[in-house]
């Protein structure tokens, strides 16, 4: 699932984040210290790609070598997936987050799909330049988030688009 063993001082090329869907039985998502995230819908029989390592939008198709089509999967540059977190609320939905420490990159890296990982959005643009850890849903009410960073706890109350530190009593 992974790119393969990558070399240098550490080398790496594993599975570090594995979910299994509260809500469908052998929904499977897992994420790689290489950047991969994957789908399996059959309990792990089959696998699907659903992110990139680099950014190309144009996918060449065999009627025309200009053909463009957008490839909404997520871009993760071969970051860390340090989490991946299939929802209990809803099916398709699926948070991950990416932790680039290891190439020196400490922007926070938060994305939902709605769609079992075939598009992307961002969230949590107002986190602090912490490299994210986990991500987790409020067990009682899916507009909450919690995220986990090196640097602390933070919490939305509108579904990721905004966050605060929660530090209040901890």
């Amino acid at each position: 699932l992974s790119n393969g063993k990558k070399e240098g001082n550490v080398p790496f090329g594993t599975l570090t984040t594995l979910a299994e869907s509260p809500t469908r039985f052998g929904l499977l998502y897992a994420g790689t210290d290489d950047g991969n995230v994957q789908i399996s819908k059959d309990n792990g029989y089959t696998w699907q790609l659903i992110s990139k390592l680099e950014d190309n939008s144009e996918v060449k198709t065999k009627k025309s070598k200009t053909a463009s089509t957008p490839d909404s999967r997520l871009t993760t540059h071969g970051l860390w997936v340090s989490r991946v977190i299939a929802s209990q609320y809803k099916e398709g939905r699926v948070y991950v987050t990416l932790n680039g420490y290891r190439n020196d990159n400490f922007n926070p890296h938060l994305y939902v799909s709605e769609d079992y990982g075939m598009t992307w959005k961002q969230l949590g643009k107002d986190l602090p330049a912490e490299p994210l850890n986990v991500v987790r849903e409020d067990p009682k009410n899916d507009s909450i988030l919690y995220v986990g960073s090196d640097g602390g706890l933070y919490v939305s109350f509108d579904q990721g688009n905004s966050f605060m530190l929660w530090n209040g009593g901890l």
